[in-house]
């Protein structure tokens, strides 16, 4: 399914997972990046417009579970 929306895009897949994530500006992302090139196709994510139909793709694809209630107790 990632595949699908990249080629839509002329993206990676790895490109739409990043913009999917990269969508919220609460959530802190740390793409890996073993070397240069790897640097450039995480960077090209951010130009990636996701439909809203796209992002309810993804989402129902990686259901993020239940939420977490409060703090953990030491």
């Amino acid at each position: 399914m990632l595949e699908e929306i990249a080629a839509a895009h002329h993206a990676t897949a790895r490109q739409v997972a990043l913009r999917f994530l990269l969508r919220h500006p609460e959530v802190f992302v740390i793409p890996k990046a073993s070397n240069i090139a790897h640097v450039a196709e995480n960077a090209g994510a951010v130009t990636l417009e996701l439909s809203d139909a796209e992002l309810a793709k993804i989402d129902a694809a990686f259901p993020r579970g239940r939420p977490r209630r409060g703090l953990p107790m030491i």
